[in-house]
C-alpha cells in the first residue's frame, strides 16, 4: 500500500484535537505497555510465561518495542513524518513486534494476541475504514501464520486454529466498530467545534455591538457595584474608567439615588439627570436581568444623552411644523392681511375713542399673529450655519453701537467684558446676529424695570475644562424660577402673554446648527444669564 501525499485523509479534520493529540496519547500508551512488558518479564510477575520459549529473543524484542515507542514519540513531537504515515508505520511496527513476543511466549496460548486488538482499534480510529480493514487483515494473517508455524513444529495443537479464527473476526469487528464510531465522533466533534466557533463569533459580535452602541450600558448588581460598562457609558459620564467594579454612588450619586428609587418603585417615570458643567444631561432607564442571563439578578441601566433625545423630539416637531407651515402661510396670512387692511381703514375714519381703542387692539393682535407665522416659517427653513472666522470682541462692539442707536439706550447700559485675551470663533455671522438680537430684545422687553434702568453685560471667557470659548449675556431682569428654567427652550413655552415662545427655542437651534451649545445659567432672583459655547475657535 502506497503512502498518501497528504498528511491526513481528506475526511479527517486537520486539527490538533482530532489527529496529533490522540496519536500522542497512543504513543504514550505504547511506551507504557512496552515498559510494563519489560518489567513483568524481568520480575516474572505474570507467572513467567513471557518469553518462556526463547527468553533472549523476547528480551531483545521487548527492548526494541520500548525504544521504537520512544522514537515514535520523538517523531510525533517534531512532526517529522506526516500524520497518516506515522500511524501506518507505528501499526506495522506494533503488529510485527507483538507477534514476535507472542511467538517467543508460546504463540496464541500466551494471550498476547489480545494486545493486537488495541492496536487495530487505534488504527481504525485514526485511518479511513478501508485502510484500517487492511491492518485487520494483516493482523489476522499474522496470527494464522503464527499458529500454522507452531502447529507444524508441534508447539501448539490444531484446536488453537479455532482461536486464531476467532481472533481474526475480533480484529475485523473491532476495526469496523472503531472506524464507524470514530467517524461519527469526528462528525459530532466537527459540528460541536463549528457551533463553538459560531457562539464565540456571536459573543464577539454582541460585545462589539454593545461597545459601539450610542446608548450607554451599565450592569449594576444589587449592592451598587458596576459589573460591566460599554464605551458610550464611560463617554457620557465624562470618560471615566468603570473597570474594577466601582460603586455607582462614587461615580454619579444622583444616578445611584435614582437607581435606589427605581428598586422601590419600578414603574416610576425618570426625568433627566443633570451632570457637572460640560457634560450632557442623561436620561436613565432601568431593567432587571432575567435568570437566563449570566448577570441574573443584576440591573441593566440605559444612559441616553438627554440633549440628543430632545433634539430628536424637536426634529419630529420640526418635521410636523414643516408640513404645516406652507398651509399656515396660505390659509392664515391672506385673511390676516384683509383684517389688518380693514383695521387700518377703520382707524383712518372718524371714530370715537372707544372704537379707536378697539382698532388698535385688532392691529396689535394681527401683528402678533404675523410674528408667530414668521417665527414658524423661519424655524422650518432653518439651515445649518456656514461658519466663518469672527473676532468676537470687535463684532460685539459693532453690535453694541447698533443696539444703542436703535433702542435709544445709553452707553453704560450695555457693557462688554473680556476675561482673557480676545477670541476668534467659527460661527455664521448672520446667525450670531439673530441670536444676540433675540437675547438683548428679551432683556429689554421682558424686564420689569424702566428701559433707562435696564443693564446688559456681555462677558467673553474661555472654559479651560472644555477648551472652548463662551459668551455670557447677563441682564438685570426678573429671574426665571428654577422649576421653569428647564422648559424655557421648549417651543411655544412662554410666561409672557405678548410672547410666542419660539425666540429662545429658535436661538438654541441656531447655536446647535453651528455646532455650539446654549444654556441658561440662573444668576439670582433679579437677573438672567444665557451662555453660548462655541465648539471651534482660536485663542489669541
Amino acid at each position: 500500500m502506497s503512502l498518501p501525499e497528504n498528511a491526513i485523509n481528506p475526511g479527517i479534520p486537520q486539527d490538533e484535537a482530532q489527529t496529533w493529540r490522540p496519536l500522542r496519547h497512543f504513543n504514550y500508551y505504547r511506551l507504557t505497555l512496552s515498559f510494563a512488558i519489560f518489567i513483568f518479564f524481568k520480575t516474572e510477575a505474570l507467572g513467567g510465561f513471557l518469553g518462556q520459549f526463547n527468553p533472549d529473543y523476547f528480551l531483545t524484542t521487548s527492548l526494541t518495542f520500548f525504544f521504537s515507542s520512544l522514537i515514535f514519540i520523538f517523531i510525533e513531537y517534531k512532526k517529522i513524518i506526516k500524520f497518516e504515515a506515522q500511524v501506518i508505520l507505528a501499526s506495522i511496527n506494533d503488529i510485527l513486534l507483538i507477534t514476535l513476543m507472542m511467538h517467543y511466549s508460546g504463540g496464541l496460548i500466551s494471550a498476547l494476541s489480545i494486545l493486537l486488538v488495541i492496536n487495530i482499534v487505534a488504527t481504525g480510529t485514526f485511518l479511513r475504514s478501508r485502510d484500517s480493514y487492511l491492518f485487520a487483515a494483516v493482523a489476522s494473517i499474522t496470527v494464522l501464520f503464527e499458529q500454522t508455524y507452531n502447529f507444524l513444529n508441534n508447539i501448539a495443537p490444531a484446536s488453537v486454529f479455532a482461536f486464531a479464527g476467532i481472533m481474526g473476526l475480533v480484529f475485523f469487528g473491532s476495526s469496523m466498530l472503531a472506524s464507524i464510531l470514530s467517524q461519527r465522533a469526528r462528525e459530532y466533534e466537527k459540528l460541536a467545534s463549528q457551533q463553538s466557533v459560531d457562539l464565540i463569533n456571536l459573543e464577539k459580535l454582541n460585545e462589539n455591538i454593545i461597545q459601539n452602541m450610542r446608548t450607554g450600558i451599565l450592569v449594576v448588581d444589587n449592592s451598587g457595584h458596576i459589573r460591566m460598562a460599554n464605551s458610550s457609558a464611560e463617554s457620557i459620564l465624562g470618560n471615566l474608567s468603570l473597570k474594577d467594579n466601582p460603586l455607582l454612588e462614587n461615580i454619579l450619586p444622583s444616578l445611584d439615588a435614582r437607581f435606589l428609587e427605581w428598586q422601590q418603585h419600578p414603574q416610576m417615570y425618570h426625568k433627566a439627570i443633570s451632570q457637572q458643567q460640560g457634560l450632557p444631561d442623561i436620561q436613565p432607564g432601568f431593567r432587571s436581568l432575567d435568570n437566563t442571563s449570566p448577570y441574573a439578578g443584576d440591573t441593566l441601566i440605559f444612559l441616553e444623552d438627554a440633549t440628543r433625545l430632545n433634539q430628536r423630539f424637536q426634529q419630529i416637531k420640526l418635521a410636523s411644523l414643516g408640513k404645516l407651515t406652507a398651509s399656515i402661510a396660505h390659509e392664515i396670512r391672506n385673511p390676516l392681511s384683509g383684517i389688518n387692511h380693514a383695521s387700518q381703514l377703520l382707524s383712518e375714519s372718524n371714530l370715537d375713542p372707544a372704537d379707536k381703542k378697539l382698532t388698535d387692539i385688532i392691529s396689535t393682535q394681527v401683528h402678533k399673529l404675523d410674528k408667530v407665522i414668521n417665527n414658524v416659517l423661519q424655524l422650518s427653513r432653518q439651515d445649518r450655519g456656514a461658519p466663518e472666522s469672527i473676532d468676537l470682541k470687535n463684532w460685539l462692539e459693532n453690535f453694541k453701537k447698533e443696539l444703542i442707536e436703535n433702542n435709544g439706550l445709553q452707553e453704560k447700559q450695555l457693557i462688554i467684558k473680556v476675561k482673557s485675551n480676545s477670541f476668534k470663533i467659527l460661527f455664521d455671522s448672520s446667525h450670531l446676529y439673530q441670536i444676540i438680537c433675540n437675547l438683548t430684545s428679551n432683556a429689554i422687553s421682558h424686564n420689569d424695570k424702566p428701559q433707562s434702568k435696564v443693564s446688559i453685560n456681555m462677558i467673553i471667557g474661555f472654559d479651560d475644562t472644555e477648551k472652548q470659548p463662551y459668551l455670557d449675556v447677563i441682564d438685570n431682569g426678573p429671574g426665571i424660577p428654577k422649576e421653569l428654567s428647564e422648559q424655557i427652550f421648549d417651543p411655544f413655552f412662554t410666561t409672557n402673554s405678548q410672547g410666542t415662545g419660539l425666540g429662545l427655542y429658535i436661538s438654541k437651534e441656531i447655536v446647535e446648527s453651528n455646532r455650539g451649545k446654549m444654556r441658561y445659567l440662573g444668576v439670582n432672583d433679579q437677573g438672567n444669564c444665557f451662555r453660548i459655547q462655541f465648539l471651534s475657535s482660536t485663542k489669541d
